[in-house]
């Protein structure tokens, strides 16, 4: 069985489901850099500055640390980007086999499913259209037999 290996035109397949685990990941990734900033900021307060006001302390940790503050929230989008990316590999196979499905259904005819090499569930598609082939030959030889009885 020959896979694709067209490029996605797109990253976004299924809104509600990518959309849930981006904003998952952006809020995770918020939680972490806000963790971040307090631990810093407690650390420099105990640590460092026992005698310091909080207003210098956190102008002091800012100050210190703002290299890595900027890099922290740049990384946002590249984490965000890389979900996107990872969810097209399941959202987009989900997708085909659904409208696949859906043919199916109303019963037209519905060509061998392929999904692109790096995509999840390869097997899932193998045994789809291993179900569509054994339909397939029953509906044949249901036609067959009436054909004969005639």
């Amino acid at each position: 069985m020959s896979r694709q290996k067209t490029k996605r035109r797109t990253s976004i397949f299924d809104p509600e489901v990518q959309g849930n685990v981006i904003r998952k990941i952006t809020i995770h990734w918020m939680i972490f850099f806000g963790c971040n900033v307090l631990a810093l900021l407690i650390w420099v307060r105990l640590f460092e500055q026992p005698d310091a006001n909080w207003s210098q302390t956190f102008s002091d940790t800012l100050r210190r640390f703002l290299p890595f503050f900027v890099v922290t929230l740049a990384l946002i989008p590249a984490f965000v980007w890389d979900t996107l990316k990872l969810t097209s590999r399941f959202a987009g196979p989900i997708l085909r086999l659904r409208e696949a499905l859906a043919d199916a259904g109303k019963g037209r005819v519905v060509p061998p499913l392929r999904f692109r090499d790096n995509d999840f569930w390869q097997e899932m598609a193998h045994n789809f259209n291993l179900v569509m082939e054994r339909c397939e030959t029953e509906q044949d030889q249901s036609t067959s037999l009436e054909q004969a009885e005639q």
